[in-house]
């Protein structure tokens, strides 16, 4: 293994308390922290943050070689019950806690409040015996008469023709819309709608270029071509958007009731029915949520009752964080966690009497690991789960 310097390391690492890091860039930090046995630097890493926001105090009272020991995954090194007491301080550093191991992909996960487990902790039960893969590359794209095609099975190139469009299926997880002439598609009489299941995610290129990527149970219906003074779309679920920009033709998403409207931008939309809040978080540019335009770094939520609040300063990167491979939690309850998990990993979530603390997770997890291996490491906040058959996953108490 290459052994990383230290200019390296502190770099990698600030990426990934910042959650700018890719996933190459986090497995190769992992990797070193893992196996290289170099935890110098680290520790100075980890203690310089946790002064940012401590006293002297608190810094000195953390034994940082048993908060070592569980970041690098040693099980075996006891944690004392002063160092959870401190730990539970360290909210500005909650990414760097709990540890779960699979291969070269690791998932860090804090417990709000907690701090990391002392002694063994108890697994998942499974009465299948068979673990559940995460989620893909699966859509079914309905053309406007009404068929339907399997894109995770179809294979590349051109796999229909809908009005002056040719639908090509570029690559795995991508679909195109070559458009030749526009006028031969008549205004508003050819959508096709693009259906991404539970457990799936695909990336879609509109006949105007603009760029979206659909997440599990979410879907897009959309005309083959844009004729009229508008380029609208209807969404369901969540999707992110690159837009390209035609100010004389507005790009609009409806999403039930709400209209977001494109003023050059890259944005996303989590507006799943089971969720209590539609978000739209902007990244580059403007976007207007019914009357509300945002600045980059603004999220706007809208409750059922359509009430806009704007929030400010937001991480960005936590809002896409499913197109680039992982959930991403900021102080979310259980019930919000599972229902993310649920999607990715097409299950259902059964609770039991007494069961679903009212804790808060924040932290980032690969959505590439098997849904065991996310539940054995939520099993180290002493939530409790069992695996049953079709799919189902029920809380325990």
């Amino acid at each position: 293994m290459r052994i990383l310097n230290d200019n390296r390391l502190s770099d990698l690492f600030h990426k990934y308390i910042e959650g700018s890091a890719s996933r190459e860039e986090l497995r190769e930090l992992f990797d070193h922290i893992r196996e290289s046995g170099q935890d110098d630097l680290l520790r100075e890493q980890i203690i310089a943050l946790f002064r940012q926001g401590h006293t002297q105090e608190d810094a000195d009272g953390v034994d940082w070689e048993a908060m070592l020991a569980r970041i690098t995954g040693d099980a075996a090194s006891p944690v004392k019950k002063p160092l959870i007491r401190k730990i539970a301080k360290w909210a500005s550093v909650a990414a760097a806690v709990l540890v779960v191991i699979a291969g070269a992909t690791i998932a860090f996960i804090y417990l709000r409040g907690a701090g990391p487990i002392a002694g063994p902790v108890a697994s998942i039960r499974d009465t299948t015996g068979k673990d559940i893969l995460p989620g893909g590359n699966k859509a079914v794209l309905t053309l406007a008469n009404g068929a339907t095609i399997l894109l995770d099975s179809a294979g590349n190139g051109t796999l229909a023709r809908q009005g002056g469009s040719r639908v090509v299926k570029v690559k795995s997880g991508q679909l195109a819309y070559n458009t030749g002439k526009e006028r031969q598609a008549p205004e508003g009489n050819t959508f096709n709608t693009l259906t991404v299941p539970r457990g799936g995610q695909y990336q879609l290129i509109l006949p105007d270029g603009t760029k979206v990527w659909l997440n599990a149970a979410s879907s897009l219906r959309y005309p083959v071509a844009f004729t009229g003074k508008e380029r609208k779309v209807e969404l369901s679920g969540e999707a992110y958007f690159e837009v390209v920009h035609k100010t004389e033709r507005p790009f609009r998403i409806q999403v039930g009731k709400e209209m977001i409207e494109d003023l050059g931008t890259h944005f996303n939309v989590h507006a799943y029915t089971e969720e209590p809040l539609m978000k739209t978080t902007l990244l580059e540019g403007s976007v207007k949520v019914g009357n509300t335009i945002l600045k980059p770094g603004e999220q706007a939520s809208v409750d059922k009752g359509g009430r806009i609040t704007v929030l400010k300063d937001q991480d960005v990167n936590d809002a896409v964080a499913w197109k680039n491979g992982f959930f991403a939690f900021q102080n979310d309850n259980l019930q919000t966690v599972m229902r993310e998990l649920a999607r990715w990993y097409n299950v259902s979530i059964v609770y039991q009497p007494g069961a679903g603390n009212q804790q808060q997770f924040s932290g980032r997890i690969d959505r590439s690991l098997t849904l065991t291996q996310v539940l054995n490491g939520l099993a180290q906040t002493k939530a409790h789960f069992r695996i049953e058959a079709d799919r189902k996953v029920v809380i325990l108490p």
